[in-house]
């Protein structure tokens, strides 16, 4: 099973106004291809042409060697099936009665509904969930109930390619996470080429292969993860600024939009700190103290540290460590320059072992030089602490030596706020 789509030159325009602008691009037999883009971008009118439902002002479709305007409306429902972004259910049919309809480019006019026709009926249904659905109206269901009839309704077709128009839309994680799966199912057992426009593109990226990025009617961008979903595309096709990261659960590549600082604290302004090491534990201190309007540097940090890119989107200055490498003497000798060049040095809760332990030493050495050190969480630093205690004494020593230790973010604010007002 499987077949190839071809679209060449694709446009179509409202009242002179281009929504489809010069679309090409190929579909390999069982790609799991999802649409990205905007709003507006033109993904459910790229399926509408797809599908016959829109015809394009110019350019053209293939569904394997045939151009898809020489296929009849039955001959294409055999070949292609398509579940649309809003099911309306008008009329109380049951969800047996709507799985049913699948089959109708097999029986034709006056055709009968046969035992094969009703074994692809029940193993629909089946295969969708909905099997304790059968009788109930379908005006009775919810949204996500109601799209799994409808992806129950394409599977009964026995498609060689699947069109989904935001087929998550407006479902709960619950739903929206089940109803790709079933995708992936279809895909991965039967061969179905699947296609889908997607809004959420950390979603499409745990379910989808191969990736279309349009951006006003235009492709931006078409292949893996990789090249696709890059934060230059992120800026062109939806406008914000973003990071890409590997989810560090799965390992999918993931989009986050930076935030946008206004600062808040006015009086800030002009106060440097430095932020110590990075991680998750560093970044609601960075952002906390960005928002308040402070003047930051980070170290030590390597490319892969959350810490690192929020550092690198605000144009922090920072000291970069390579990946599962020591700090050296000239990264020790660097890193003391930039926390020199503040006016306090921050320690967030950060863990502790052998390849940081320097960050600490560093810390010291600032304190001695009577630069103020404020420490989060100080005292839970020994349930953090991997290098055998030393990095818990350290702190202690620090903590004597007359370094401010902070329970709380906040109350890292709050102190700051006094020192400033002494």
């Amino acid at each position: 099973m499987g077949i190839e789509i071809q679209v060449h030159g694709l446009k179509l325009q409202y009242d002179a106004r281009p929504v489809l602008d010069g679309v090409e691009f190929r579909v390999r037999p069982g790609d799991l291809l999802a649409l990205l883009g905007s709003n507006g971008a033109g993904k459910s009118t790229l399926l509408r042409c797809m599908s016959k439902v829109l015809e394009p002002t110019k350019g053209r479709v293939y569904l394997g060697s045939e151009e898809l305007d020489r296929i009849n409306t039955g001959e294409l429902a055999r070949h292609m099936a398509v579940v649309p972004q809003e099911t309306r259910a008008d009329f109380d049919f049951t969800v047996e009665d709507v799985v049913q309809m699948g089959r109708f480019p097999y029986l034709g006019r006056f055709g009968k509904e046969g035992r094969k026709d009703r074994e692809k009926v029940l193993e629909a249904m089946e295969m969708t969930g909905v099997s304790h659905l059968a009788r109930r109206p379908v005006t009775s269901l919810s949204g996500g109930e109601k799209q799994r009839v409808m992806l129950a309704r394409a599977v009964c077709q026995e498609p060689e390619v699947l069109l989904l128009d935001e087929p998550t839309a407006n479902l709960d994680i619950g739903y929206q996470q089940s109803l790709l799966e079933m995708a992936e199912r279809l895909n991965r057992e039967k061969g179905v080429t699947v296609i889908a426009a997607i809004h959420d593109i950390n979603l499409a990226v745990l379910h989808f292969h191969r990736f279309l990025l349009l951006s006003s009617g235009q492709v931006q961008a078409a292949g893996p993860a990789e090249e696709v979903i890059t934060p230059e595309n992120i800026r062109k096709s939806y406008g914000v600024s973003a990071q890409t990261y590997r989810h560090p659960l799965h390992g999918a590549l993931q989009v986050s939009v930076e935030k946008e600082f206004s600062p808040a604290g006015g009086n800030n302004r002009g106060t440097r700190l430095h932020v110590i090491g990075g991680g998750e534990e560093a970044v609601p201190v960075l952002n906390l103290l960005l928002q308040e309007g402070y003047r930051l540097s980070l170290g030590p940090v390597t490319t892969q540290d959350s810490g690192y890119r929020l550092a690198r989107f605000h144009q922090l200055p920072l000291v970069e460590v390579p990946p599962f490498s020591p700090i050296t003497d000239a990264l020790h000798h660097t890193h003391l320059e930039l926390a020199r060049r503040a006016e306090a040095v921050v320690m967030p809760p950060i863990t502790f072992g052998e390849g940081n332990l320097a960050n600490l030493e560093a810390v010291e050495q600032l304190l001695d030089e009577g630069k103020p050190v404020y420490l989060v969480d100080a005292p839970a630093t020994s349930e953090r602490d991997y290098t055998g205690g030393r990095a818990a004494g350290i702190v202690r020593r620090l903590v004597e030596k007359g370094a401010f230790a902070v329970e709380t973010v906040e109350n890292l604010l709050q102190v700051l706020l006094q020192a400033r007002q002494i």
